[in-house]
């Protein structure tokens, strides 16, 4: 598990983890390259890491690979608990994207970053607290 940092703390949605990893020279990838360098604190929640997992022969990984991966990049943290994911149920257009609210919540993350249009993208400025944001929207910004 990575070690904690001072300064930005960005939850990743398991769509960008999934074109940073498979992808490294777009944005996605950029972000994935500041984590490392520790320009930022990358966080997934286990359940994003079991999404991502999920999906790694999309990207030509194993599961393995994927999960390894994951873990040596980003701080994991445990899933959100019911009673907050059911409170971000009344926000979000998709059910199953409460959740990854609820993490970034959860984690007193500053910044969730993802490349959900349709469902996450969207909700921008109407979650309190945390800032929703594309990997391009947030590389310009820190920029």
């Amino acid at each position: 598990m990575r070690r904690k940092q001072k300064g930005l703390k960005v939850l990743f949605n398991a769509s960008v983890v999934l074109a940073g990893i498979k992808s490294p020279t777009g944005a996605s990838g950029e972000l994935i390259r500041w984590v490392k360098g520790r320009k930022m604190n990358g966080v997934i929640s286990e359940l994003i890491l079991e999404e991502a997992v999920r999906h790694a022969d999309k990207i030509g990984l194993s599961v393995e690979e994927m999960r390894a991966k994951s873990k040596s990049i980003f701080e994991i943290s445990p899933a959100p608990g019911e009673e907050i994911v059911e409170v971000y149920k009344r926000v979000v257009i998709d059910f199953g994207d409460a959740h990854v609210l609820a993490a970034a919540v959860t984690e007193k993350c500053n910044v969730l970053v993802t490349l959900d249009k349709k469902h996450l993208l969207v909700l921008k400025g109407k979650v309190k607290g945390v800032r929703i944001l594309s990997p391009g929207e947030l590389i310009s910004q820190c920029r």
